[in-house]
């Protein structure tokens, strides 16, 4: 019993700390874009776009491999 509640909280954990950074890397990619939208200009595109890149991208592909890995596992189970 205990085995079996430590690995459902450690998934939990794991899901909840992949969809806090999707959603926190999301809202710095919004705050970005409107401070684009502000003042256009080729370095404020380029930091936004280089942000959205090496940040939010990576950590949306971090939650859906966290989430596929739950899937398995409970098929599994």
């Amino acid at each position: 019993m205990d085995a079996t509640v430590l690995l459902i909280v450690r998934t939990a954990f794991t899901v909840l700390s992949a969809r806090i950074l999707t959603i926190c890397s999301l809202w710095m990619v919004f705050g970005l874009a409107c401070w684009v939208m502000y003042n256009p200009s080729q370095e404020r595109i380029a930091v936004a776009g280089g942000f959205a890149v090496l940040v939010y991208i990576p950590s949306v592909l971090k939650e859906r491999k966290s989430h596929e890995g739950q899937s398995n596992q409970q098929d599994q189970d």
